[in-house]
């Protein structure tokens, strides 16, 4: 399977959605230390939870339909899995300690209870789940561009 990398910035701050989740969760979960290259889920996994990340850097991939692969680096304050674990389903994306992190994990049982409790957190869930999928969204209209944009340069490259 052919793939390559798309652009990413270097590090991309938490979106103000997460502004006030992120520390409700963090509370409610178990510290957890990760060295650099630990990979703490994997894409198609079934999720165990959501990770906020506390210190350090991870580097998130994803593997698309078309064998494409992209990254984005995030930090502290980034809450990760939050997609799959409220409609439990498989991580859309790997994640990978990129230096020595720590995260607060949260099982799924409590993100919903929270969730359930303070349904001002549920609108910042959707939020930040709404964040995530206009990035996803920017990247696949970018690499439809680029697919179009290579074709109609091999067809003039032909037809010249």
């Amino acid at each position: 399977m052919g793939w390559s990398m798309s652009a990413q910035p270097a590090f991309q701050p938490p979106p103000e959605s997460q502004s006030e989740l992120a520390p409700a969760l963090e509370q409610l979960g178990t510290a957890v230390v990760s060295p650099c290259g630990t990979i703490v889920f994997q894409q198609g996994q079934p999720p165990s939870g959501v990770f906020v990340v506390r210190k350090g850097k991870v580097r998130l991939s994803r593997i698309g339909p078309d064998g494409q692969r992209t990254y984005r680096t995030v930090g502290a304050g980034h809450i990760l899995g939050l997609l799959a674990t409220v409609s439990d389903q498989p991580y859309l994306k790997t994640a990978e300690a990129v230096a020595d992190c720590e995260f607060s994990s949260v099982d799924r049982l409590r993100v919903m209870s929270l969730l359930d409790r303070r349904t001002d957190f549920w609108l910042q869930a959707v939020a930040v789940i709404n964040d995530e999928m206009k990035l996803i969204r920017k990247r696949v209209m970018t690499s439809n561009h680029k697919k179009v944009a290579g074709k109609a340069g091999e067809a003039e490259a032909s037809t010249g």
